[in-house]
């Protein structure tokens, strides 16, 4: 098999064994290609490299891309998928990855708004026309929910159950969860739904809630252009991201529990939820800080 035609095989194998979104194919597919490069200008092959040959080849990569450890790590995970997908297939026995170590990763902290930053954000939206009450309806559901943007953009109208005030949203490995929608985002999306939907699609149909100006539904990179925009309205540094941080802290900070705020994320794992105890830490020593009379 050429070294094209393994890499598409390996690209649809995420798809139907792991369930991998397109993003993630995509940027896989870029780091296997990578090596691949690397292979050929070596006179190596996938079939017959061994731990040294991966090693040396992390450590030309990320000299030459300049990678950091969040990306160094990607490059692992991509290398390690492929080779365990080439045992699967019979085409190897061995893993040259197996004695690769992990990438220690610098826990980021989330970047987060307050509430009032989220309102004033909010209300920078001109719901006047069909336009802005799908942006006040899209950025109320993504804050009142947590979601992740590629959730937003995949919800459909059957997703919506208005009299419950509770939506299905799909995740990474398609994974379903029912999250609660609140007062003021289902207004929105009912005045959304009502009305302006109607006017963005036309003559034309679609199963999606939220639709772009051209009838279609919409991109993931048009709900960040939108965010953008209205971001710089009232002089805000935000990400679609923040977000779904400031969900996530707001709750904590507000009494819930740990496990319920990793199911309302869709997080498979609870160690990635737990790092927003780490901001209400940091919180909580801010106030230490000015508050107490020993705190400087």
């Amino acid at each position: 098999m050429t070294n094209n035609n393994i890499a598409e095989v390996f690209s649809e194998n995420l798809l139907t064994e792991r369930h991998a979104s397109q993003a993630t194919r995509e940027i896989y597919s870029r780091e296997i290609a990578c090596f691949f490069s690397y292979l050929e200008s070596h006179n190596l092959n996938y079939l017959e490299t061994d731990t040294q040959d991966i090693r040396d080849y992390l450590i030309a990569n990320a000299r030459e891309r300049n990678l950091g450890p969040s990306t160094n790590s990607r490059v692992i995970t991509a290398l390690r998928l492929f080779y365990d997908f080439l045992n699967k297939e019979g085409l190897r026995k061995d893993d040259p990855t197996e004695l690769i170590g992990k990438v220690r990763k610098p826990k980021k902290l989330p970047v987060t708004v307050n509430a009032e930053g989220v309102d004033e954000f909010l209300n920078a939206i001109d719901t006047s026309d069909a336009l802005g009450m799908r942006d006040r309806a899209l950025f109320e559901l993504i804050y009142s929910c947590g979601l992740r943007v590629s959730e937003c953009c995949n919800i459909k109208m059957t997703d919506y159950y208005n009299r419950e005030r509770r939506i299905t949203v799909t995740g990474k490995g398609d994974k379903q969860r029912m999250v609660p929608v609140g007062d003021y985002a289902a207004q929105a999306l009912d005045n959304y739904i009502t009305g302006a939907r109607n006017e963005l699609l036309g003559k034309k149909k679609s199963r999606y809630m939220f639709i772009s100006k051209q009838g279609r539904v919409i991109t993931r990179q048009e709900v960040w252009v939108r965010l953008k925009y209205y971001a710089g309205l009232c002089g805000l540094e935000l990400k679609v991201h923040t977000l779904r941080h400031s969900f996530a802290t707001q709750l904590l900070k507000n009494g819930a529990d740990l496990r319920s705020v990793q199911e309302f994320l869709g997080h498979s794992d609870i160690r990635t939820t737990e790092i927003y105890t780490h901001v209400n830490t940091d919180d909580l020593l801010n106030a230490f800080r000015k508050f107490h009379p020993d705190g400087e």
